[in-house]
């Protein structure tokens, strides 16, 4: 039966991975030799048969023995939520529930690695589970130490881009720290690069990001008298070209023709880029701003350009709450995931559109522009590397930016040279603006230039000079603050008092998530105690398990809870701590389950208490 099953599993992976049998064939005798495990076979107290490996006089068990499926269960439920098109990444086939219970619980556009550094799991595995069954329809990258991971790395970074990297999810398998670390620690730096800001690797520093919330409860009364980004469509013209203006140094080159297509074209910046347009007489018709941090003294402008803070703003409710303030025009949002906005929108039977924005200000106004319809679309100063060895273009942080030392810098193909000098983000927005175009071309007829006369190349972009482009497509006059001045805030006078009462209730609604917290610590605290008593009550483990799911859904249902989650999936690497281990009793596990969730529950508390103060200090004292 062994050998059968081993035939129809390589013929499952031929199908979706082609040439990959004769390469299993060709290496195997070579990678079972130099691994050397001794696997076996145990029956679990529920009759399933488990793979143990005995290394250093120890029995290493890869999968728990009393029943196999809880700890995935567990560890799957305490990550929360997997949304649709979220990259999930699993490190071990030793237990295989892990991406069945996965496969069962998520939305069939997840999209899942699947890493075995161990040959001889791999192996073992291929000649007792029915992989066509498991992978089912899904699609599943496989990674098998000594066969194809070599590109494993690749594999990370084509899954992990812009809007992608918050969605991301993944998993380490018990005991196989112990069994393959080096293997462990690549597969977390693969991560890392990709994502540096999540800190993923073991024992990282983790800590919760106040302003972003700060922020949103200061800003949401801008959402309240704003307007829906989406409203644009009904004003724009798209039969002229969009100009997505960055702040990349290739834009002292050409900055002076932006003048020419002013009038004749949209132009909409990125924030750091305003300044040095408005010095060279160049009002942008919008701009974007993304960034938590950034302060209005970005903009730092003359009493002469003060008129350009009424420049419309293409916004999110996060953003700098400086800026926010100091900008006077009309602010555009789009739904970017919150439901505190959502409900805004729902009490006053109306609804807010979002669009992928990618993870930078450059690839949101991008995919604005997109969005809005055009069907020529134009990079400007949107290098994406260290032309003439610069970050950014004179006058935007400093008058006359410095050059600076890129000998150990990611190089890559350029616009006008072979290659030019990046850093790892930039070129993983460089891919995502490919990707993009590539998707986009699909469903619409789209012209997409690039303008910035030097920085990395974008794929499915045609090269040209800014002149030429001005003069080949700018030819109609247009008057696009004129089209956007038509639109009305979203909300008349009614909608925005039932907004203002919906403010009010705010920190009330706060502070039941550290109700519930407080109630589900409780809980974990009885679960402790009842696996302590030394006589474990089935059926009252299984009501504490059914008290702590309903807990749970009670507060994920709060529409506070978003913004608490962003910060809870950092706060949620200490809870898989216990990922690495295996469990050889219900007591065990349930002792396991109760440490996470008194931890889990403390920081929710610890959290709550931080936004519902800040809910006190901002939306329940808008008037």
């Amino acid at each position: 039966m062994s050998t059968e099953m081993r035939n129809r599993n390589l013929n499952t992976l031929e199908k979706r991975f082609p040439g990959i049998s004769k390469i299993i064939e060709e290496k195997k005798e070579e990678l079972l030799e130099k691994e050397a495990l001794q696997i076996a076979e145990e029956t679990a107290f529920t009759g399933e048969k488990i793979l143990t490996i005995k290394k250093g006089g120890r029995k290493l068990y890869l999968a728990g023995r009393r029943d196999p499926m809880a700890h995935p269960r567990n560890q799957i439920e305490v990550l929360g939520k997997i949304v649709p098109n979220a990259p999930v990444f699993i490190l071990g086939m030793g237990n295989l529930h892990y991406l069945e219970e996965l496969v069962n619980r998520t939305d069939e556009n997840v999209v899942l690695l699947l890493y075995e550094p161990l040959f001889s799991i791999f192996y073992k595995q291929l000649e007792r589970i029915d992989f066509d069954k498991i992978f089912g329809k899904r699609i599943v990258a496989l990674v098998v130490g000594g066969i194809n991971d070599e590109g494993l790395e690749g594999l990370v970074f084509s899954m992990l881009y812009g809007d992608k990297i918050p969605l991301m999810k993944y998993f380490v398998l018990p005991n196989y720290v112990k069994l393959c670390m080096e293997s462990v620690k690549y597969f977390l730096d693969c991560l890392t690069k990709r994502a540096s800001e999540y800190k993923m690797g073991v024992g990282t520093n983790l800590l919760f990001s106040p302003f972003q919330a700060e922020n949103f409860y200061h800003n949401v009364q801008y959402v309240r008298t704003g307007y829906k980004a989406s409203s644009l469509l009904k004003v724009m013209p798209t039969d002229i070209p969009a100009f997505v203006i960055a702040a990349g140094p290739s834009l002292n080159k050409n900055i002076k023709e932006l003048k020419r297509a002013k009038g004749k074209a949209f132009l909409i910046a990125v924030d750091t880029a305003v300044k040095r347009l408005l010095k060279e007489g160049i009002v942008p018709d919008m701009f974007a701003t993304l960034d938590g941090m950034k302060t209005a003294e970005l903009l730092n402008l003359t009493e002469q350009e003060e008129a350009a803070k009424e420049i419309p703003l293409l916004t999110k409710a996060t953003s700098s709450k400086s800026l926010m303030d100091y900008h006077t025009g009309k602010k555009f949002f789009i739904d970017d995931g919150y439901r505190y906005i959502v409900q805004m929108y729902k009490m006053n039977g109306k609804s807010i559109e979002g669009f992928r924005s990618g993870g930078s200000v450059a690839t949101y106004a991008f995919s604005f522009a997109c969005h809005l319809g055009f069907r020529k679309v134009v990079f400007v100063g949107q290098d994406l590397a260290y032309t003439d060895n610069k970050s950014h273009a004179d006058g935007t942080f400093q008058e006359k930016m410095p050059e600076e030392n890129t000998e150990k810098f990611l190089m890559v193909p350029g616009n006008y040279q072979k290659e030019v000098p990046t850093l790892s983000n930039l070129d993983s927005y460089r891919k995502w603006f490919g990707d993009f175009i590539s998707e986009w071309r699909k469903k619409y007829d789209v012209e997409f230039i690039n303008a910035t006369e030097g920085g990395a190349k974008i794929e499915g972009t045609k090269v040209m000079t800014l002149a030429e482009v001005v003069n080949q497509e700018c030819k109609k006059e247009v008057d696009i603050k004129s089209c956007i001045d038509q639109l009305e805030p979203e909300f008349d006078k009614e909608g925005q008092e039932k907004i203002l009462n919906y403010f009010h209730d705010t920190p009330k609604n706060v502070h039941g998530i550290i109700s519930l917290a407080k109630e589900g610590r409780k809980i974990y605290a009885q679960l402790d105690k009842l696996c302590h008593s030394g006589n474990m009550d089935k059926r009252a483990y299984a009501k504490l398990l059914k008290r702590v799911k309903k807990n749970r859904k009670k507060i994920e249902e709060n529409v506070n809870y978003d913004l608490l989650q962003q910060s809870m999936v950092r706060a949620e690497q200490i809870l898989r701590s216990g990922q690495y281990f295996s469990y050889d009793s219900l007591e065990e596990e349930g002792l396991e389950l109760a440490r996470q969730g008194k931890k889990y529950m403390e920081l929710l508390e610890a959290y709550a208490n931080i936004i519902e103060t800040y809910t006190e200090q901002t939306v329940a004292k808008v008037e």
